[in-house]
Order: C-alpha cells, then sequence, then structure tokens
C-alpha cells in the first residue's frame, strides 16, 4: 500500500466566512476525527490532497498527517473517510479524516478490475455486463490491496461470476456477500420491428347545412311541442229539476251584471 506524507494546519475559525475564507488561501476545509481524540477542525494544502488522491491507492491511500499546533508539530497516520466534491469546479470543497492503527485491521472498498476477454463474447457474441465495481475487504491498513483483480475469460453465454468464485487472497477477507454477481455474459437484445399499422378507414365527411332526417313519433319525448296535450275533460249534464232551474236562472240573467258589480268593468279572476 502506498504511503504519503503531509502537512495540515489547525483551523481556529469556523462557519461558512470562515471556510470560504479558507478556500480563497488554496486550501481545503478538513476534520480529523479519532476514537481517543475529539474532532479537529484542519486545512490542508490542495495540490498535496490532489496528489494523494492520484495516486495508484486512490482514496486508501495511507497519509503520515504533521499538525502544527502552537509551534509544535505531531505526526499522526490517517486514511480519507469522506469527500465532497463540486463538480462543477471539479474541486474538493471539504475532507473527512479518521485516525487508524497500524496493528488493527479495518473495513474498505477496493476497486474491481477485470481482465480478459470472455468466451461468450469472443465466439457467441454476447455483452459482458460489470454488476458490482467495489469490493468490500477487512485487513491491517498496510496490507490494503490497490485493486482486485478478476480474470473473465472463462464465462460463457449465460454464465455469471460471483464473489464466491474468487480465489482467496492472502491476509484479506472479502465481507461482500458471496451471492453477489460480479460480472456475466448476457446475449444482445433483439429489436423487436413494429408490425405496420393497418390502414385508417377514411370517415365520411360531414355536409354542411344538411337537415337531419326527422325522428319518428313517439321518440321526440321530453322535446319542446312533442308532447301531445292532454283533452280537456267535458262536463256532464246535469238530469235532475234543481238543475233545470239553474239553467233558467243562468239564462234570464246572462248579459246581466251580478249584484255589487260596475257595468263595464272585467271580473277580478283569482
Amino acid at each position: 500500500m502506498e504511503r504519503i506524507s503531509m502537512t495540515a494546519v489547525l483551523r481556529p475559525e469556523i462557519g461558512k466566512n470562515a471556510v470560504k475564507r479558507v478556500r480563497k488561501a488554496g486550501l481545503v476545509p478538513a476534520v480529523l476525527y479519532g476514537r481517543n481524540h475529539a474532532p479537529v477542525s484542519l486545512a490542508i494544502d490542495r495540490r498535496a490532497l490532489s496528489g494523494a488522491l492520484r495516486t495508484e491507492a486512490g482514496r486508501n491511500v495511507l497519509i503520515d498527517l504533521q499538525v502544527k499546533r502552537d509551534g509544535n508539530e505531531t505526526s499522526d497516520t490517517v486514511m480519507i473517510a469522506e469527500i465532497q466534491h463540486d463538480h462543477i469546479r471539479r474541486q474538493v470543497l471539504h475532507v473527512d479524516l479518521h485516525h487508524i492503527s497500524l496493528t488493527e485491521q479495518i473495513e474498505v472498498r477496493v476497486p474491481i478490475v477485470l481482465t480478459g476477454v470472455p468466451e461468450g463474447v469472443a465466439d457467441g457474441g454476447g455483452i459482458l455486463e460489470q454488476h458490482l465495481r467495489e469490493l468490500l475487504v477487512r485487513c491491517l491498513p498496510a496490507a490494503i490491496p490497490e485493486h482486485v483483480t478478476v480474470n473473465v475469460q472463462g464465462l460463457r453465454l449465460g454464465a455469471s461470476l460471483h464473489v464466491r468464485d474468487l480465489p482467496p487472497a492472502k491476509e484479506v477477507e472479502v465481507v461482500t456477500p458471496p451471492e453477489e454477481v460480479i460480472a456475466a455474459v448476457v446475449a444482445p437484445k433483439e429489436e423487436e420491428v413494429a408490425a405496420p399499422a393497418a390502414a385508417a378507414v377514411p370517415a365520411e365527411p360531414e355536409v354542411v347545412g344538411k337537415e337531419a332526417p326527422p325522428a319518428p313519433e313517439g321518440e321526440a319525448k321530453g322535446e319542446p311541442g312533442a308532447q301531445a296535450k292532454a283533452p280537456k275533460a267535458e262536463a256532464k249534464p246535469s238530469t235532475g229539476p234543481a238543475s233545470a232551474g239553474g239553467e233558467a236562472r243562468a239564462g234570464g240573467t246572462a248579459g246581466k251584471p251580478r249584484g255589487g258589480d260596475k257595468p263595464g268593468k272585467a271580473e277580478k279572476k283569482e
């Protein structure tokens, strides 16, 4: 495992404004965490940090960090735990560091590198798909591998390679579940040819101004004027003597106003 040295200074001020001033000075805000120490706010040179990330070990590089405190300098072995990036400017915004012990095992993620051309790709026209990009391992800091090399040359069409298929490594314990698929060779998907659409039947053109045919009788119920009016009930003639007298009185007073009515005015209907 690659190991480098780096220098950091204490960052007494915290807050957004203080962080902005640190970045303008070409430094990266950082925090150092430790099991037996309180978190310490630091500032690291941006170029030195970028150089550490460009090593073969990448984020798993071991860093001998010298911290200047009130004229004194202390040294700790640390590793990068988390990085925040500005993807637009492609700069590191913040970094978290963890103090480690060289005599205690730690868990880290190691990149997986595939080698070889699978048989299913060379002879069967298949496609190689990589499902797992990193492998979680447990080991001493000095034994962390830079990457895990996986040979996929023997993969045939339809075959897959699992974590359990990896050969055991010295001083490294694999923590990733054994049933996880690392890579597989699959058949290419056939493009489905869409069936030609049936010719659309042209609709009859609508004739403007053409009157609709009259509706048959009995089907226009509910339309104005369609319902026939009910005939008025006919008065039944009376045959008794009272009726005859009433008719005589009615005939004798026809055309004369009743008592109390003034001639020339129509009777008010209620």
